[in-house]
C-alpha cells in the first residue's frame, strides 16, 4: 500500500482537536483514524448508491409496461426512486440529471434499448461517451 503525505488547510480547529482526542482514546494514530473515517464514509456512499439503484429498478419494473407502450422514441429517466420524466433527446436528459445532481439513474429509450424477458433492463447507461455518440 502506498502512503502519501497529506496537508489539510482550513479545517475547523475544534473538530480536529476532538477527532485527535477520540483517536487517542481508541488507541489509534491520527493517520489510522483518518483512514478509518475515509473507509466509513466511502462505505456509506456505496450503500446509499446501492439503495438508490434498487429503488430505481423497482420503479422501472412497476412502470415497464407503461414505458414500453407510452414512451416510444423518448428517453425516460428514473432517479431518486421515482419517474423523473420522458425526454426527446439525450441532451435534455443530461441537463436534467445535472440539475438533479444524482449519482444513480436509469435512462431508457424503448425504441433503442432492449428488455430481457426476466425484466432486467439493458442499456440506460448514461455517460459522456454515449452522449457524444448519440450527438453524432
Amino acid at each position: 500500500m502506498n502512503r502519501v503525505t497529506l496537508v489539510i488547510k482550513k479545517i475547523d480547529e475544534r473538530k480536529l482537536r476532538e477527532f485527535k482526542a477520540e483517536a487517542i482514546r481508541r488507541g489509534l494514530t491520527l493517520s489510522e483514524a483518518i483512514e478509518q473515517a475515509i473507509d466509513l464514509w466511502l462505505n456509506k456512499v456505496n450503500d446509499e448508491d446501492e439503495e438508490e439503484r434498487r429503488a430505481n429498478n423497482e420503479v422501472f419494473q412497476k412502470m415497464k409496461d407503461e414505458i414500453l407502450s407510452k414512451y416510444q422514441d423518448k428517453y425516460i429517466v428514473i432517479a431518486k426512486g421515482k419517474f423523473i420524466g420522458a425526454f426527446n433527446s439525450i441532451q435534455e436528459v443530461a441537463e436534467t440529471l445535472k440539475k438533479l445532481n444524482v449519482r444513480q439513474a436509469i435512462v431508457f429509450n424503448p425504441s433503442k434499448d432492449a428488455i430481457k424477458r426476466e425484466g432486467e433492463w439493458l442499456g440506460g447507461s448514461l455517460s459522456s461517451a454515449s452522449m457524444e455518440k448519440d450527438q453524432q
